[in-house]
Protein backbone atom coordinates (compact mmCIF):
# COMPACT_ATOMS: atom_id res chain seq x y z
CA UNK A 1 0.00 0.00 0.00
CA UNK A 2 1.40 3.52 -1.16
CA UNK A 3 -0.15 6.75 -0.43
CA UNK A 4 1.18 10.60 -0.26
CA UNK A 5 2.13 12.33 2.49
CA UNK A 6 -0.48 15.03 2.84
CA UNK A 7 0.62 18.13 1.79
CA UNK A 8 -1.81 21.69 2.54
CA UNK A 9 -1.76 23.49 -0.44
CA UNK A 10 -0.50 26.82 0.50
CA UNK A 11 2.93 24.76 2.10
CA UNK A 12 3.55 23.15 -0.82
CA UNK A 13 5.81 25.65 -2.73
CA UNK A 14 8.25 25.51 0.36
CA UNK A 15 8.33 22.00 0.65
CA UNK A 16 9.16 21.80 -2.83
CA UNK A 17 12.40 24.02 -2.30
CA UNK A 18 13.60 20.92 0.06
CA UNK A 19 12.42 18.29 -2.20
CA UNK A 20 8.69 18.28 -1.33
CA UNK A 21 6.75 17.19 -4.16
CA UNK A 22 4.13 14.51 -4.27
CA UNK A 23 6.63 12.28 -6.22
CA UNK A 24 9.11 12.46 -3.09
CA UNK A 25 6.78 12.67 -0.66
CA UNK A 26 5.02 9.34 0.27
CA UNK A 27 4.70 6.25 2.59
CA UNK A 28 4.98 2.69 0.94
CA UNK A 29 4.23 -0.19 3.29
CA UNK A 30 5.71 -3.34 1.15
CA UNK A 31 6.80 -6.90 2.59
CA UNK A 32 7.80 -6.61 6.17
CA UNK A 33 9.01 -2.58 6.01
CA UNK A 34 7.62 1.14 6.05
CA UNK A 35 9.24 3.54 3.47
CA UNK A 36 8.94 6.85 4.56
CA UNK A 37 10.04 9.59 1.92
CA UNK A 38 10.03 13.13 2.47
CA UNK A 39 11.20 15.10 -0.41
CA UNK A 40 15.32 14.82 0.08
CA UNK A 41 16.04 15.52 3.53
CA UNK A 42 14.03 12.40 5.06
CA UNK A 43 14.09 8.78 3.34
CA UNK A 44 14.01 6.23 6.13
CA UNK A 45 12.68 2.36 6.36
CA UNK A 46 10.97 1.13 9.45
CA UNK A 47 10.74 -2.75 10.12
CA UNK A 48 7.05 -3.59 11.11
CA UNK A 49 8.51 -5.73 13.76
CA UNK A 50 9.61 -2.55 15.51
CA UNK A 51 6.13 -1.00 15.25
CA UNK A 52 3.95 -1.21 18.69
CA UNK A 53 1.34 0.34 17.77
CA UNK A 54 -0.26 3.00 15.25
CA UNK A 55 -3.14 5.57 15.74
CA UNK A 56 -4.96 8.66 14.33
CA UNK A 57 -3.38 11.68 16.22
CA UNK A 58 -3.39 15.18 16.31
CA UNK A 59 -0.73 17.73 15.35
CA UNK A 60 -0.22 20.91 17.14
CA UNK A 61 -0.59 24.14 15.35
CA UNK A 62 2.99 25.38 17.29
CA UNK A 63 4.63 22.42 15.78
CA UNK A 64 4.54 23.30 12.65
CA UNK A 65 4.94 21.66 9.50
CA UNK A 66 7.74 19.85 7.35
CA UNK A 67 10.69 18.22 9.01
CA UNK A 68 11.05 18.11 12.83
CA UNK A 69 12.15 16.74 15.39
CA UNK A 70 12.48 17.37 19.51
CA UNK A 71 16.01 15.84 18.80
CA UNK A 72 15.02 13.32 22.14
CA UNK A 73 13.07 10.63 20.96
CA UNK A 74 10.24 11.86 18.50
CA UNK A 75 10.32 12.48 14.89
CA UNK A 76 7.33 14.55 12.42
CA UNK A 77 7.26 14.28 8.50
CA UNK A 78 4.52 16.32 8.17
CA UNK A 79 3.26 18.35 4.99
CA UNK A 80 -0.58 18.78 7.24
CA UNK A 81 -2.41 19.42 10.38
CA UNK A 82 -4.64 16.90 8.92
CA UNK A 83 -5.07 13.36 8.80
CA UNK A 84 -1.24 12.86 10.88
CA UNK A 85 -0.84 9.49 12.40
CA UNK A 86 1.25 8.12 15.29
CA UNK A 87 3.81 5.60 14.91
CA UNK A 88 5.25 4.29 18.11
CA UNK A 89 8.19 2.61 18.28
CA UNK A 90 10.45 0.05 20.17
CA UNK A 91 13.13 -0.26 20.57
CA UNK A 92 13.99 2.97 19.18
CA UNK A 93 14.88 3.59 15.66
CA UNK A 94 17.43 5.88 14.86
CA UNK A 95 16.28 8.28 12.00
CA UNK A 96 17.86 11.46 10.60
CA UNK A 97 16.75 14.73 10.59
CA UNK A 98 19.69 16.83 10.09
CA UNK A 99 21.28 14.69 12.87
CA UNK A 100 20.31 11.08 14.01
CA UNK A 101 17.63 11.08 16.64
CA UNK A 102 16.45 7.85 18.41
CA UNK A 103 12.62 8.02 17.61
CA UNK A 104 10.37 6.01 20.04
CA UNK A 105 7.15 8.01 17.55
CA UNK A 106 7.26 8.83 14.43
CA UNK A 107 4.27 11.33 13.41
CA UNK A 108 3.24 11.35 9.65
CA UNK A 109 0.25 13.44 7.46
CA UNK A 110 -1.06 10.77 5.21
CA UNK A 111 -3.66 10.98 2.65
CA UNK A 112 -6.29 8.30 3.72
CA UNK A 113 -4.99 7.90 7.14
CA UNK A 114 -7.84 5.46 8.31
CA UNK A 115 -6.49 2.98 5.60
CA UNK A 116 -2.89 3.38 6.52
CA UNK A 117 -3.87 2.32 10.37
CA UNK A 118 -5.91 -0.74 8.76
CA UNK A 119 -3.25 -1.71 7.06
CA UNK A 120 -0.34 -1.40 9.63
CA UNK A 121 -2.20 -3.39 12.19
CA UNK A 122 -3.56 -5.96 10.10
CA UNK A 123 0.30 -6.84 8.90
CA UNK A 124 0.91 -6.73 12.84
CA UNK A 125 -1.35 -8.79 13.49
CA UNK A 126 -1.20 -10.99 10.82
CA UNK A 127 2.79 -11.06 11.78
CA UNK A 128 1.95 -11.93 15.69
CA UNK A 129 -0.44 -14.97 14.74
Amino acid sequence: MRTEIRRSTWVKPLLSVFGGTAERSYVDIKGDEIHVRFGWLFDERIPLSRVTSVERARWPLLGGLGWRTNFVDTVAVVGSYDDVVRIRLAPALPMRVLLRVPAETLYVSVEDPDAFVAEVRRRIASRVS
